[in-house]
């Protein structure tokens, strides 16, 4: 079966309106309204279209399926729709479409919000609270539209309005085909084939053997080695992510804030970064990715201390050698290229502390969302990758007691962390909003609900014969532009 995909893959290279795209781990879900891991993020995003997007390197909200929007108090809002358009099965992109998926994101994401009809391609939005970075969170690739005939059927397969549809799924691969009827025009290419390498080094091998066109699957190390030569371009973007140590905050003694600040101290973040990153990352001093915020240096509680470690671990009576159990999957992320080993290295951490730690190996990375998101853990290395500009849909995301069970998997509750978020979110002045969300960050500080571990930069590496490649704001490529040169 392996050597059929090799023989396919290379018969698809042959074709110049074919673009191969290699990553490392399959897509976890491609139902759009669950794709939040990045290869489907990035599948869904070029076969579902969102209302909006922001435009690259900015906040500024552009139009997709939305071509205007208004609100007198940004709680109810109003968006226009684009005519004639139609999804892939044939379904109309109206009013009656958008009201569904954003009832269907109310119940699979807990959107506080509810959509109704006001006209044939008018929807009227009320928010359950007002929220200010609303345009930047429908941004966000599980935003995207799915036909309605398969939100009908709990369809698992994205069907939506894009540049491309989905022509096969399967494990190791996914082929997309040019969809001609898209209301922006037909792709240059015909066809998008995406395939799951078992390793980095084949993964390089093939991108520079001209076998693969495009990747952001490849760490600083082979970046480096592709820069020696003269077919591959790299693009290097800021790190947008947090790979951090989450701690489930329902199960003793992680319940207790102490015993997770122990953990904090006791965690070498440093020799982490020079020794697995090759110095491509940086330290994380807090939730957020210092792109989002600024930088913060008041990390009191993110140094390293073992003496307080062990102090913080006796308060919380925590007894030496307490043994617990670290969860971790074998397939690689962009922000996680050597997981086993990067959690081999936070248990010899932990060990000199007086922790017990065993390693819990999964074998892809959808157990170990399907784990961590209800709660099937003590501890997990995991990480997120921002999929807007604005700090709420980051903050939101992992620490709102709203998204316990969807992205919130550490299962931080906070009242006062809850109230932060909501009052950052109505407010509309961005230097009030970002001082809410700088003492967002001081209560992490505190509260200490997974430890973060560093920021990684994403390198993306193509063919130099690729033009036309869009890379979004936060690292989600499109295709619809994208054509190779002979």
């Amino acid at each position: 079966m392996a050597g059929a995909l090799v023989l396919s893959a290379l018969a698809a290279l042959a074709q110049p309106d074919t673009i191969v795209v290699g990553t490392l781990s399959d897509p976890a879900s491609l139902a759009p309204h669950r794709a939040t891991d990045l290869v489907a993020a990035e599948i869904v995003a070029n076969v579902c279209e969102t209302l909006v997007r922001l435009r690259p390197g900015s906040l500024r909200p552009e139009g997709v399926l939305a071509t205007a929007w208004a609100t007198p108090d940004q709680r109810v809002w109003t968006l226009t729709l684009r005519e004639d358009v139609v999804f892939h099965d044939g379904a109309p992109l109206d009013a009656d479409a958008v009201a569904r998926n954003l009832e269907h994101l109310r119940s699979e994401l807990a959107f506080p919000g509810r959509a109704e009809r006001v006209g044939p391609h008018v929807v009227q939005l009320t928010l359950d609270r007002p929220n200010a970075a609303l345009l930047s969170t429908l941004s966000q690739p599980f935003f995207a539209m799915q036909s309605p005939k398969q939100l009908a059927v709990r369809g698992e397969l994205p069907v939506g309005t894009g540049p491309f549809r989905l022509a096969q799924a399967g494990p190791g691969r996914v082929e997309l085909e040019a969809a001609a009827s898209h209301w922006a025009g037909t792709p240059r290419v015909r066809r998008l084939s995406f395939r799951r390498f078992p390793d980095e080094a084949s993964l390089t091998r093939a991108l520079a053997q001209g076998e693969v066109d495009v990747t952001a699957a490849l760490g600083p190390a082979r970046a480096d080695e592709l820069r020696q030569g003269g077919d591959v371009t790299l693009d290097t973007q800021a790190g947008l992510s947090l790979t951090f140590l989450a701690l489930n905050n329902e199960r003793a003694p992680w319940s207790d804030p102490r015993a997770r600040r122990a953990l904090s101290r006791a965690i070498d973040r440093a020799g982490l970064v020079r020794e697995m990153l090759a110095g491509h990352a940086e330290t994380a001093h807090s939730a957020l990715p210092p792109t989002l915020l600024g930088p913060d240096t008041r990390a009191r509680e993110l140094v390293l201390d073992r003496d307080a470690a062990r102090r913080l671990l006796a308060d919380a009576r925590v007894a030496p050698g307490f043994e617990a159990t670290l969860t971790v999957s074998r397939a690689p992320r962009p922000y996680l290229l050597e997981p086993l080993r990067a959690a081999r290295r936070i248990r010899d951490d932990l060990a000199l502390v007086g922790l017990s730690i065993r390693i819990r190996e999964l074998d892809s990375w959808a157990e170990q969302v399907a784990l961590t998101s209800r709660g099937d853990y003590e501890l997990a290395l995991l990480g997120w990758r921002a999929d807007t500009l604005d700090p709420n849909d980051f903050l939101t995301a992992l620490l709102d007691s709203a998204s316990i069970g969807t992205t919130n998997r550490a299962r931080y509750r906070s009242a006062a962390m809850d109230g932060l978020l909501k009052r950052a979110r109505q407010g509309s002045a961005a230097g009030a909003r970002l001082a809410l969300y700088r003492q967002a960050q001081e209560l992490v500080q505190v509260d200490m609900p997974f430890v973060p571990l560093y920021h990684s930069a994403v390198f993306t590496a193509h063919r130099r014969e690729l033009r036309g490649l869009v890379i979004g704001p936060t690292g989600i490529l499109r295709y619809d532009k994208a054509w190779k040169q002979q």
